[in-house]
């Protein structure tokens, strides 16, 4: 009996030996596993681990891998675990000699399928117990029948005391460090919402004053020379048919203005029938004067996917895309405008292309209207990219990429911030 416990000892030595400088739960418990494995042979080992509050449990497995590892990234209830018992103090520990026809690890709900897929037979269940409670347990098998006894529970139980304090001190570590990369995450948020409402903010301002001075310079001007010429006609007694003609023909310039100016302040076309539409009739209205012709063309392959994006967010993409197509018709000279929208199970992607001269190297931090589309673009966690269409080509190629999902579950605060009642429209 005393040469066995200096065995046992030496061996609980060298499993402390082995935990020592892991900083990661999964990785500190692989390292003990082959240790454990000279004092209680096995085929296959696994660590449960109990969230904070205890409701979920994550797995973490040595040796191969079973379906039980996605655990450790996506823990799942504690009550579906074929160990609930132990997990819940409701028995000491668990000895099976065929753990394929024990209930005891199957019932209802239990994600017991890796014990059937991997031939978990023997097996022992010992928990983890540091300060007073049960943080886990440590599952110990193998692939024969009735390989275990009470002697290596005991022996399990002793190595699970032992690795239990540093376990959960890893745990507790890597805890702590997700909560503070969340609050980090959080400050930049709030900084990177600060920072891109004031630049909006001051964009917004800037294209309310040259749509005041387009009104006063053009829409105004147009109206008070036809209330002049309608005062004269008024003087004369009559007005002839061209005249009249005349008349109607700049009362309507000047409706059709002002739909543009209303168009910008508020892109109806997206709200009624979607980007793609929205995107459509501004590409045709930007180019509709434009000298010499720029052809224009738009392909959708996305089926629609867009329009299932939270409003503010799609608003984004439209302000980012008009701004793109804004920029290719005045400062390019593009003989030919592409829009492609295209979509996979995760992501959106939204690609504009011209032929023009190029925009050569883009400062992301710009101002202008360029520094508006990449913070529109950080505001909904969009991936914005501005570079070369092509190497031979020239051109230029603006990508715009979100996450579906992840567009779906911003924070107000995110999408508030994006302005869709106005486009801002800069030079490049």
């Amino acid at each position: 009996m005393p040469e066995v416990s200096l065995v046992l000892i030496d061996r609980l030595l060298a499993i402390s030996a082995a935990l020592a400088g892991h900083i990661d739960p999964g990785t500190a418990f692989r390292a003990t596993a082959i240790e454990i494995g000279t004092l209680i042979p096995h085929d296959h080992m696994d660590l449960a681990v109990l969230s904070h509050d205890g409701r979920r449990h994550a797995c973490y497995e040595a040796g191969f891998h079973t379906s039980w590892s996605e655990l450790a990234q996506h823990p799942l209830p504690t009550e579906v675990s074929p160990i609930r018992s132990v997990l819940w103090g409701e028995v000491p520990y668990l000895l099976a000699n065929d753990a394929l026809r024990d209930q005891r690890f199957h019932f209802a709900t239990a994600i017991d399928g890796p014990i059937f897929a991997a031939r978990l037979r023997s097996r022992i269940v010992v928990p983890l117990r540091a300060r007073g409670g049960i943080i886990g347990a440590l599952n110990i098998s193998r692939h024969e029948v009735g390989c275990y006894t009470l002697a290596d529970v005991a022996v399990a139980q002793q190595c699970a005391d032992l690795i239990a304090p540093y376990i959960f001190a890893l745990i507790q570590t890597e805890e702590a460090r997700r909560a503070m990369l969340a609050e980090s995450e959080a400050r930049n948020r709030v900084e990177l919402l600060r920072v891109g409402a004031s630049q909006l903010t001051e964009g917004m301002e800037r294209e309310r004053r040259r749509m005041a001075m387009d009104l006063h310079d053009q829409t105004l001007a147009d109206l008070a020379r036809i209330a002049r010429q309608l005062s004269a006609l008024r003087g004369q007694g009559v007005a002839r048919a061209a005249q009249l003609a005349d008349l109607e023909q700049e009362v309507a310039g000047c409706l059709t203005e002002l739909r543009h100016i209303v168009d910008d302040m508020r892109p109806s076309v997206l709200e009624l029938f979607g980007l793609r539409d929205a995107v459509e009739a501004h590409l045709n209205r930007s180019v509709a004067r434009a000298k010499p012709p720029i052809a224009v063309r738009i392909a959708d392959t996305s089926d629609g996917s867009a329009d299932s994006l939270p409003e503010p967010v799609r608003t984004a993409l439209y302000r980012i895309v008009q701004e793109a197509i804004n920029n290719a018709v005045r400062h390019a000279a593009p003989r030919r405008i592409d829009v492609l929208l295209a979509s996979t199970a995760s992501v959106l992607r939204v690609i504009v292309t011209d032929d023009g001269q190029g925009c050569g190297t883009v400062d992301p931090a710009a101002h202008g209207g360029i520094g508006h589309m990449h913070t529109r673009a950080a505001l909904i966690g969009a991936r914005l990219r501005i570079g070369q269409a092509g190497r031979k080509s020239g051109g230029t190629r603006v990508v715009i990429e979100i996450d579906r999902q992840r567009s779906r579950e911003l924070p107000d605060a995110a999408t508030a911030t994006v302005p869709g009642q106005m486009a801002v429209s800069e030079a490049m």
